[in-house]
């Protein structure tokens, strides 16, 4: 298990030889994600199936706040189901945060609840 900016990785690696230049670049790949949202911890699957086509699988499920988020991919390569999946993440983080604004902004202009005519009892009046 790694610790990358307070984020706890724990990484399961099947089938395959990872090194540790390896391990450093999945590792900033998922940094980079961290630089969206917080990210506490992230447990990172990454299969060989030599059975399987495509034979290569990479899962990631990172503890954000809210529900968690997720991802899966497979390919031909380990580079490039991972990259499949830290692009997957990156769009599930960015619709979050999008809608998120939106929600934020919403609230912020919606014409009842921004005027202070917005139904509360004025003293004095029944």
């Amino acid at each position: 298990m790694m610790t990358s900016n307070s984020m706890k990785i724990q990484f399961h690696i099947r089938g395959l030889n990872i090194n540790a230049g390896s391990r450093r670049w999945l590792e900033q790949s998922l940094g980079r994600l961290q630089s969206l949202i917080s990210i506490t911890a992230a447990a990172v699957v990454l299969e060989h199936r030599r059975d399987e086509a495509p034979p290569f699988r990479s899962f990631v499920s990172l503890a954000v706040p809210g529900p968690d988020i997720h991802a899966e991919a497979h390919d031909h390569t380990a580079e490039a189901a991972w990259l499949k999946v830290t692009a997957d993440l990156r769009q599930q983080i960015v619709e979050r945060k999008g809608s998120q604004q939106l929600r934020r902004k919403g609230r912020r202009q919606h014409p009842l609840t921004a005027s202070p005519w917005c139904g509360a009892p004025v003293a004095g009046r029944a």
